[in-house]
C-alpha cells in the first residue's frame, strides 16, 4: 500500500518476554538483563513496518512469536507516512532494522545492498506465488525481498450511487464515463471525488493512461525512461486530460482540497460515486461505512473495454538485513509474518488482502475479492509508478494539479512529464 500516504502513525510496539533462554554472548543486537535477576540476556529484534492496517492483529501475531521464542523481544516501529524519510534516517544513523518493508521496485532496489539473498532458500521461496516473488528480484536475478500482499488499483465506485442514477453497465470509455457523470449529476450525486490534493494519487492515476498492454507495466516504464516511447505518442495519453476535465467538472467545487480520507469517506457514504484508489483502503472504508456497496471500475482509458486498465501488484516487500547479528532469527520472523498461519490470518482477515504467499484462507476484503475476478480472468496489468524514476509522484503529481487549476496546458504538462521521465535517474 506508496502507498499511498496515510495519516502519520509512528508507534513502537514493545512487549517484553521475561522468559530468558535464547541470548547469545557474541550478539551485537541490543540485549537487556532479565529483571528477575537471573543475569540472562534477551535478544531484541528490530522491525520496521510501513503499514497502518490490522495493527491489533499484528501485535497478537508478534506476541505469539515471542511466546514461541523465549528470551526474544520484537520491537516494531509502525510508520505509515513519510516511510522512506524515516527509514533512510535510521539507515544513515547506522540503525538498520533487522527486518523492514518498503515499496517494491525503484525504492526497494535502493536498499538491496543491505538485503539478505533468499535465492538459495528454496524451501522458503516455494511458499510464495512465483509472480509475487518476481517483485523482489534484483537486476542480477537474485531474490532480495519477500512479498506482502497483492494490491489492486483503479476507479472505486459506489454501486448504490450507480443504481440510483440508472447506470446499468460500467462505462468502458470516456464518452460512456461522461454520460454516467451526467446521470449522476441529474440525481444530485457528485460523480467524482478524486483525492487531487494527494500528488501520489494523481501520479498513480496517470499511469493508467501510460500503459502499453503489450509491454505491461515494467516494460512500459522502461520504454518511457529510455525514450523509446514518447508521451505525446502514447495512444491513450490525451484521454488523461479528458478524464481530469471530467473530475473537475463533476467533482467538488475545490477538487484540489480533497485528500485521501475525505474522498474515501464520501465514497463510502454515497456522497460521491467514484474515486481513484486501491483496495488497500478497505479497512478505512469499512470504518466510515462497513455496509458500503463498493466495487472496482477498470479505468476507462481508450475506445473499448479491452483498453481499460485495472492495475495489480505485490507493492510492499520485506527485506531482511543481511548483516543482522541475529540473521537466522530475522529470517524466521520475516517468513513467519508473511507465510505462517498467523501471518496469513493477519493478511487475509485483518487486512482483507490477498497475500503473496500461497494460501487457502478466505480473504475478507470486498474490494480484494472483486479485483480477484479480474486477476483470474487475466484482465489486469502491473504497476508503473513503483518502477518509475525516483520521486515520480512528488514531481509529476503537482504538474497534474497545475493542469486541473488551468495553470498548465495539456501540451505543457506532457512536455514536462517527458522531460522528467527521460532525464531522471
Amino acid at each position: 500500500m506508496k502507498k499511498r500516504t496515510l495519516a502519520l502513525l509512528v508507534s513502537t510496539v514493545m512487549v517484553s518476554s521475561l522468559i530468558a533462554g535464547c541470548g547469545g554472548g557474541d550478539d551485537k543486537e541490543e540485549k537487556k538483563t532479565d529483571k528477575d535477576g537471573g543475569g540472562k540476556e534477551e535478544i531484541v529484534l528490530s522491525v520496521f513496518d510501513a503499514h497502518a492496517y490490522g495493527l491489533d492483529e499484528y501485535d497478537e501475531m508478534k506476541k505469539k512469536f515471542e511466546e514461541d521464542h523465549p528470551g526474544v523481544k520484537v520491537e516494531v516501529q509502525h510508520v505509515s507516512n513519510d516511510t522512506l524519510t524515516v527509514l533512510q534516517s535510521r539507515v544513515n544513523s547506522g540503525d538498520i532494522p533487522d527486518v523492514f518493508d518498503i515499496e517494491s521496485g525503484t525504492n526497494a532496489k535502493m536498499y538491496y545492498e543491505y538485503a539478505y539473498d533468499w535465492t538459495d532458500d528454496t524451501d522458503v521461496l516455494e511458499l510464495f506465488n512465483e509472480d509475487a516473488l518476481e517483485t523482489g528480484r534484483d537486476d542480477d536475478g537474485k531474490i532480495k525481498s519477500l512479498p506482502w500482499t497483492y494490491e489492486n488499483m483503479g476507479i472505486l465506485y459506489n454501486k448504490d450511487c450507480f443504481s440510483e442514477a440508472g447506470i446499468t453497465e460500467l462505462p468502458a470509455n470516456l464518452e460512456e464515463l461522461e454520460a454516467a457523470c451526467q446521470k449522476l449529476e441529474e440525481k444530485g450525486i457528485t460523480a467524482f471525488a478524486v483525492p487531487a490534493k494527494e500528488t501520489w494519487v494523481l501520479g498513480q492515476l496517470a499511469t493508467h493512461f501510460m500503459m502499453d498492454k503489450s509491454l505491461d507495466g515494467p516494460g512500459t516504464a522502461d520504454a518511457l525512461k529510455s525514450g523509446k516511447l514518447k508521451f505525446a505518442d502514447l495512444p491513450n495519453w490525451d484521454n488523461l486530460f479528458k478524464f481530469l476535465d471530467l473530475a473537475v467538472k463533476y467533482g467538488p467545487e475545490k477538487p484540489l482540497e480533497i485528500d485521501w480520507e475525505t474522498s474515501e469517506n464520501m465514497l463510502a457514504n454515497g456522497d460521491a460515486a467514484m474515486i481513484h484508489m486501491g483496495d488497500w483502503c478497505q479497512s478505512t472504508l469499512d470504518s466510515f461505512n462497513a455496509s458500503a456497496n463498493l466495487g472496482f471500475l477498470p479505468c476507462p482509458v481508450g475506445a473499448t473495454a479491452e483498453d481499460a486498465t485495472l492495475l495489480s501488484n505485490c507493492n510492499w516487500t520485506y527485506i531482511v538485513n543481511k548483516d543482522s547479528e541475529n540473521l537466522e532469527l530475522a529470517k524466521e520472523y520475516c517468513q513467519y509474518i508473511l507465510s505462517s498461519d498467523e501471518g496469513q490470518s493477519w493478511m487475509c482477515e485483518a487486512v482483507g488482502a490477498v497475500p503473496g504467499c500461497k494460501t487457502d484462507k478466505e480473504v475478507t476484503g470486498k474490494l480484494a475479492n472483486d479485483a480477484k475476478t479480474y486477476i483470474d480472468a487475466g484482465e489486469t496489468n502491473g504497476w508503473i509508478h513503483t518502477v518509475a524514476p525516483a520521486s515520480y509522484g512528488e514531481t509529476c503529481g503537482p504538474l497534474m494539479q497545475s493542469y486541473m487549476l488551468g495553470e498548465l496546458s495539456a501540451e505543457e504538462m506532457t512536455a514536462q512529464f517527458q522531460s522528467f521521465w527521460t532525464s531522471a535517474q
